[in-house]
């Protein structure tokens, strides 16, 4: 018999984190239904709303070594549910993101294995990890009104408040850059350098990865949070250390508005010594 973790989609790892996003969240349910005096009444699901968070993109696992940053047609809501006292964990199927122009089902996203999202942040750090699966929903840019969470289970059914403003709000569009010196000294530090301006309407996070194959395969992910009609940068730090001279170095650049690749060379000092 499948185990009731098997009903919920998984959260992968590099999301738990420290408590603060989502405390307006009401992790009590009410019923959706009208009940009369002489009805009885529908009990409360064990199941509670820990967090929730609304992100324009997220960073995922694009290989074993390297990131990739997937955007939303529109805008992702991350619902975290704990289960873990119910009987019987509802499938993740029996929920829907309640929105004024209709309901939208649950997405998979576990071949993206998503990393560091925001509804980690909501999370208590006391709590058991493993006792809390994450919904990933998809919708619209701009919502009329927040969204609310639905669990249905027969005739029966509830709703949550979440505490997702954001989803009202109009959403960033970006311009970006990025640039690293075209020539670095043997075993020199340097700088890669992203710049991104935000030419929409509302405030978003510009997030990103740096993906080096030197000297090993590993990713680095960044974030830059600009306002609307502002623009920020952050930088990445890279070493030549142990290149070989003459050798080009390169980083793939992944963002939610596109990708580029950045090139450093090693410079070769005895050529330059001799053509001095």
């Amino acid at each position: 018999m499948p185990s009731r973790r098997a009903y919920l989609v998984t959260l992968v790892a590099g999301v738990a984190g420290c408590a603060g996003n989502s405390a307006d969240t009401d992790s009590s349910p009410t019923a959706a239904s009208d009940t009369t005096p002489t009805e009885t009444p529908t009990p409360h699901p064990a199941v509670s709303v820990e967090a929730s968070a609304v992100q324009y993109s997220y960073r995922h696992i694009e290989q074993v070594d390297w990131n990739g940053i997937q955007p939303a047609d529109g805008q992702f809501v991350f619902v975290a549910v704990d289960a873990s006292e119910a009987e019987s964990a509802p499938e993740r199927t029996a929920f829907s993101l309640v929105t004024a122009d209709g309901s939208h089902r649950p997405i998979e996203t576990e071949n993206r294995q998503p990393l560091d999202l925001d509804v980690s942040e909501g999370l208590d750090t006391q709590m058991d990890t493993q006792s809390w699966e994450l919904l990933t929903f998809e919708v619209p840019a701009r919502l009329d009104t927040t969204p609310s969470l639905r669990l249905e289970r027969g005739a029966d059914s509830w709703e949550w408040r979440l505490d997702t403003e954001k989803a009202t709000a109009p959403p960033p569009a970006w311009e970006w850059s990025a640039s690293a010196p075209e020539t670095v000294a043997p075993d020199e530090t340097f700088d890669i350098t992203i710049a991104a301006e935000n030419v929409g309407d509302g405030p978003g996070t510009f997030r990103g990865a740096v993906n080096f194959s030197y000297p090993t395969y590993r990713p680095k992910g960044f974030d830059i949070v600009p306002d609307a009609d502002e623009s920020g940068e952050t930088t990445v730090s890279a070493s030549a250390e142990g290149a070989e001279p003459g050798t080009t170095l390169e980083y793939g650049v992944r963002t939610p508005a596109g990708r580029s690749t950045v090139t450093v060379t090693v410079e070769d000092e005895s050529k330059e010594a001799a053509s001095d």
